[in-house]
């Protein structure tokens, strides 16, 4: 008797029922059973693409299981239920020349045996991969088109910071979204997190303290520094309307796409705010410290070894903090200075704070950060001058000279305009501190995060280089030396 594996398969479920894939079962098993095979196992993939080229668990062991034997046909509804690519469809033939596999389908019998078959197959397999392309640009004209409508694009989990709301009004229909409103509770995370980052707070700092309070994104999850620069970095929480290209994905999603239009949902912070985080937090500087550990010490990234220059980084030992040069393998780090966390970071919190009490400082310090209207317009368009550059020598319409004499003009524009940027936004952080007497700048200070007093030192303070201890003193407070931002 021939053994029959019962392949069924649908792109979207989206009432997540399994209907499609049941109904396809069903009139499968009705073909095996007037063809008199027995059917060892259904393969069920469902709410797969076959086109997409997502992996598809049940297709695979059903190749497995026709390897080993197992089963002598593949039972499918239609020849595109197994594959929408030809160059799969081509495996399902060479099994079938190999091992004899038999093919049976609800739409009509194809001998894979057969040279006729095989053609039949093909054809078919080319045609339904001629419907999933076009298929793939109607939808993208379609996202194009709501996008730059300011409409809501479908499907994902709910944005953070926006109840969707649903109309329920009949109870025959399913429900229909309507539109999104603010959730004023998660507006305020995304509010503070935003201006958070844009003092120089790291990602990852802001992720800890959210993840303590067990602040949670709309899919369930504590916030990481990647899913929390895509919601500050995303122009949807500023009101407005981006698109981004599925044929510039390259096999992701980019975290910017271009901004097409005001979005009919309302907006959580400006769009000068937007402007502003789109373009700090994709510099690849800002990734330094983002990972999921980032920086837990207060001057970690700030001192410098007084010996060869290199960052020092947070090591304790036996439990007591401190700051050392590393000493890595093949690199440039001495590895041969080292100071007490604790006492370290007492010395230059009183000489910063003190440094902020000075009119003079605070005066230079708010002209240092004063804004620059259109800055981060001026760096998205030039990012997007980029992006077109890139297309036309692509195309042809430009030489690899010409591309390479444009870019280098708008590098060196994009470099000093974020650099001007980051000055701007850094200042942010002394928000509070500046033009308040000492004991107000005391409290403040200490009712921040690590994080938030490391965005605090980094806005007042360059570098501190940290020289070699005198061996006759337990602790030498003169071997710091801070070269000030202003």
């Amino acid at each position: 008797m021939t053994i029959s594996g019962i392949y069924v398969r649908i792109s979207q479920d989206r009432g997540g029922a399994g209907l499609g894939v049941a109904r396809q079962e069903e009139d499968c098993r009705a073909l095996c059973e007037r063809k008199g095979w027995a059917v060892a196992e259904v393969y069920v993939d469902n709410d797969t693409s076959a086109y997409s080229g997502a992996p598809r668990p049940a297709w695979q062991r059903l190749i497995a299981d026709s390897e080993a034997g197992a089963v002598d046909a593949v039972v499918c509804w239609h020849v595109d239920r197994l594959t929408r690519t030809p160059r799969e469809l081509e495996d399902v033939i060479d099994l079938a020349d190999r091992l004899g596999l038999q093919l049976g389908t609800v739409a009509g019998d194809i001998d894979l045996a057969t040279p006729t078959g095989r053609m039949v197959a093909r054809m078919l397999g080319a045609a339904a991969r001629h419907e999933s392309e076009h298929k793939a640009e109607r939808q993208r004209r379609e996202h194009q088109q709501r996008a730059e409508a300011g409409k809501f694009s479908g499907g994902g989990h709910r944005p953070f910071g926006y109840t969707r709301i649903y109309d329920t009004t009949d109870p025959d229909r399913p429900r229909r979204f309507v539109r999104d409103e603010i959730n004023d509770d998660e507006a305020a995370i995304v509010r503070e997190a935003a201006a958070r980052a844009l003092t120089g707070e790291t990602l990852s700092s802001i992720c800890r303290e959210l993840k303590a309070r067990d602040v949670k994104t709309s899919a369930g999850n504590h916030f990481m520094p990647h899913t929390l620069r895509l919601v500050l970095c995303s122009a949807r929480i500023s009101g407005r309307r981006e698109h981004k290209p599925r044929d510039s994905y390259q096999g992701t999603r980019p975290i910017l796409g271009q901004i097409v239009a005001e979005a009919v949902w309302p907006a959580i912070i400006t769009p000068e705010d937007s402007d502003a985080l789109r373009a700090t937090l994709t510099r690849p500087e800002r990734r330094k410290h983002s990972g999921p550990t980032g920086r837990k010490y207060m001057l970690s990234g700030i001192l410098r070894c007084g010996k060869c220059g290199h960052q020092m980084s947070n090591r304790p030992r036996s439990g007591t903090p401190r700051y050392v040069c590393p000493n890595l393998p093949g690199g440039k780090s001495c590895g041969g200075t080292a100071t007490n966390g604790a006492k370290t970071d007492e010395l230059i919190r009183d000489m910063v704070l003190e440094a902020l009490a000075s009119p003079n400082l605070a005066e230079r310090l708010q002209q240092r950060g004063a804004p620059n209207d259109g800055l981060a317009e001026r760096i998205r368009t030039a990012e997007d001058r980029a992006d077109e550059l890139a297309a036309d020598w692509a195309a042809g319409e430009i030489t690899r000279s010409e591309w390479r004499t444009a870019k280098d003009v708008l590098d060196k524009q994009l470099e000093r305009d974020r650099e001007t940027l980051a000055r701007s936004t850094q200042t942010r952080a002394l928000n509070g501190f500046l033009g308040v007497t000492p004991g107000q700048i005391r409290l403040r200070w200490d009712g921040l995060g690590t994080g938030q007093r490391t965005a605090v030192v980094a806005a007042v303070v360059e570098r501190i280089i940290v020289h070699p201890a005198n061996p006759r003193k337990r602790w030498d407070p003169d071997r710091f030396e801070i070269v000030w931002r202003a």
